[in-house]
């Protein structure tokens, strides 16, 4: 072996154990990846009860404007509303409990 030759190799083997050192040194991400995705599924689930109830309350507040009568669409689309915004809000849940289990599974 020349004395390029096993100056090389010991450049590829420095090279190697360099690697390894940061790939053991770097930081572990969490089981939620990023540390603000809780955060933002509760804003976003937050945010879609109260549109939900606001789109339902603006329906009501219309329709009985339209029609002349008491506030019965009001109420009744209020209602509407925050039914469709649980359902918003379980449908979150769902997707946030799958995107977990997935990583969960991609993890073993």
């Amino acid at each position: 072996m020349g004395a390029s030759e096993e100056r090389s190799a010991k450049l590829d083997e420095l090279d190697r154990r360099i690697r390894a050192a940061r790939e053991a040194q770097a930081p572990k991400r969490g089981k939620t990846g990023d540390k603000f995705t809780a955060a933002n599924m509760a804003w976003r689930m937050t945010l879609e009860l109260v549109v939900a109830g606001l789109v339902g309350a603006a329906m009501g507040w219309g329709l009985d404007a339209l029609f002349g009568t008491l506030p019965v669409f009001l109420v009744v689309f209020i209602l509407l509303g925050f039914a469709a915004g649980v359902r918003m809000v379980m449908r979150s849940a769902e997707e946030l409990q799958k995107k977990q289990a997935a990583e969960a599974a991609e993890e073993d």
